[in-house]
C-alpha cells in the first residue's frame, strides 16, 4: 500500500514538473481573463452544464 502511494506521488510530482516547463524559443504571453460576453457564457458555461446533465440522464436511463 505504501509502495503504491509512493510511486503515485513520484509520478504526480514528475508530471507537474514536466507540465510546468515553458518552451525557451517561443515567446509566452500573459494570460488574459475570459470576457463575459453572451457567446462566451453560452459556449463555456451553459453548453458544458447541458452536456453533463444529458450524460447523467442518459446513464440513468441506460441502467433501467
Amino acid at each position: 500500500m505504501i509502495k503504491k502511494a509512493a510511486i503515485f506521488s513520484l509520478l504526480l510530482m514528475v508530471t507537474a514538473v514536466v507540465m510546468a516547463q515553458v518552451p525557451s524559443g517561443i515567446p509566452s504571453g500573459t494570460p488574459e481573463p475570459l470576457e463575459l460576453t453572451l457567446t462566451n457564457i453560452i459556449v463555456f458555461i451553459v453548453l458544458p452544464v447541458i452536456i453533463v446533465i444529458l450524460y447523467i440522464y442518459w446513464r440513468r436511463k441506460k441502467r433501467k
